[in-house]
């Protein structure tokens, strides 16, 4: 017979609790991003969250970040699955090979982060060339957006690998 300290605990459950926890601060940090327009949408940030879950294989938590990625998209009244094609893509093209030619360097976060609102821009310019105007606009707040999440990226990083 099991006693209660040797029962194993339910993994499943943790990453359940993570994978909500996470959706709920985006959602709210998705609203007050709205109101306060100094705060970056976290973009590269949920990236970097992506490729650490997409290469430890843990799904709960990736498919949580997919669906922060549509409720930004929706937020945003922007077309919805671009962000999360763009995460898959840029990951499965850029990021492995990388990896693979250079190991692993936590500085390519400030070309990860910048490249991924590249191509999601330029995504949605072609996607707008063929029915509207793109009304985003790249200017010094998109920098400055780029630059605290890349910092905020390598934060991470480095918390990740003391730990």
């Amino acid at each position: 017979m099991q006693t209660f300290s040797n029962l194993r605990r339910n993994s499943t459950f943790k990453e359940i609790l993570k994978a909500s926890l996470l959706l709920v601060c985006f959602c709210v940090y998705t609203c007050l991003g709205d109101i306060y327009l100094w705060l970056p949408p976290m973009l590269g940030l949920l990236f970097v969250f992506y490729m650490q879950t997409s290469k430890t294989n843990r799904w709960i938590v990736t498919f949580s970040i997919v669906a922060c990625l549509i409720f930004f998209e929706f937020d945003h009244n922007k077309h919805a699955g671009i962000l999360p094609l763009v995460f898959v893509i840029t990951n499965w093209l850029v990021v492995k090979k990388f990896r693979l030619l250079f190991e692993e360097n936590v500085f390519f976060i400030f070309f990860y982060i910048p490249l991924i609102y590249f191509i999601y821009f330029f995504a949605l310019y072609l996607l707008e060339m063929f029915g509207g105007t793109l009304s985003s606009n790249l200017g010094s707040i998109f920098i400055s957006y780029v630059f605290y999440e890349a910092c905020l990226g390598i934060i991470y990083e480095k918390i990740k690998y003391k730990i």
